[in-house]
């Protein structure tokens, strides 16, 4: 059976992030020189998993686990002009990257002691 103090960051965990999250942004196209060839991205996603334990092995987590995001939607493309992705890692490293930090940030302000990973399914 679950810790009930478990079960409580599982919750606020949830709680702090909508059912649907939204990420957007741009980067500059691969071998180009100008300035103004870029590609808009969106990535739309959702928890779909979160593993959390007791951990004494370190001092400021009085917590660890891994929370885990399941795309839903990953578009590139230009102006509106999408084009659909399967995977996270059709799109640059730091994109996912990105998406994982924003997490990660906003967790540390509102759950303290709370040491995770974030990945995508």
């Amino acid at each position: 059976m679950e810790d009930k103090k478990i079960g409580l960051i599982k919750r606020a965990i949830v709680k702090l992030f909508d059912e649907v999250m939204v990420m957007d942004g741009q980067y500059d196209m691969p071998y180009s020189s100008s300035s103004d060839e870029y590609v808009d991205w969106s990535v739309s996603y959702k928890i779909s998993r979160i593993s959390i334990w007791e951990t004494e092995k370190y001092q400021n987590c009085k917590y660890s686990g891994t929370i885990y995001l399941e795309p839903i939607e990953i578009r590139v493309g230009f102006n509106g002009d999408w084009e659909y992705m399967k995977y996270i890692t059709d799109l640059p490293s730091w994109v996912s990257d990105d998406i994982k930090d924003s997490i990660l940030d906003k967790l540390e302000t509102w759950i303290p002691n709370l040491c995770v990973d974030v990945d995508f399914n």
